[in-house]
């Protein structure tokens, strides 16, 4: 089981003593807390804000290294954003008519991908109030899991979804939505492999 020290020690002697730039050593060792932590509490499940006041560094920095991160130390990039999509579905709710979904989504790597597919699939979304909230129609959505995910699990997802929509009352619907996306999410990565959980699984503190 590797550790911090060495993982960063096998990553920075990759290609030489001396010959990693700053850049990649800081985002490096941002890998690193999020996957290890401090004191064995590792920071990928806290928010960039959490992380910021932690380590005493900028907001904007944070999301940075964040992206820089999970895209040159974090593994397969599709594995990372799917696993990071999934954790933000997990806590995702429902537009008060059932329609929408609303996924708030801080991971830079996570909402460009979402939004790359969304574009890829024709669908619109709306990000106008807060960036890192992203809303989409649910069928928009589920035409974006269907394309990535298990083709069964999404079915069950799709079904727990319409009578979730039944529900009479607004806090129903989101209850119901709530626990069906997160089962969702668990079953959607362990079908897509132990890459995608071991990302699921950071990104929830499980």
């Amino acid at each position: 089981m590797n550790t911090f020290e060495q993982e960063f020690l096998s990553n920075y002697l990759k290609f030489g003593l001396g010959s990693m730039p700053k850049s990649d050593i800081d985002a490096l060792v941002m890998h690193l807390l999020d996957t290890y932590g401090l004191e064995g509490s590792p920071l990928a499940n806290y928010s960039n804000q959490t992380v910021s006041e932690r380590l005493k560094t900028p907001v904007a920095k944070i999301k940075k290294l964040r992206y820089e991160a999970a895209l040159k130390f974090g593994g397969r990039p599709e594995d990372q954003a799917m696993g990071r999509l999934l954790a933000a579905l997990s806590k995702a709710s429902l537009e008060a008519d059932g329609e929408k979904v609303c996924l708030i989504i801080e991971d830079v790597l996570a909402k460009h991908w979402l939004q790359g597919q969304l574009k890829i699939h024709q669908q619109i979304f709306d990000y106008s109030f807060n960036t890192e909230i992203v809303k989409v129609s649910a069928s928009g959505l589920f035409a974006v899991l269907g394309s990535v995910f298990d083709k069964d699990e999404l079915e069950l997802f799709q079904q727990s979804y319409d009578v979730a929509k039944k529900k009479k009352t607004a806090q129903e619907r989101v209850a119901a939505f709530k626990s069906a996306a997160k089962k969702f999410a668990e079953s959607a990565a362990s079908a897509a492999g132990a890459g995608v959980v071991k990302v699921l699984r950071a990104h929830l503190g499980l």
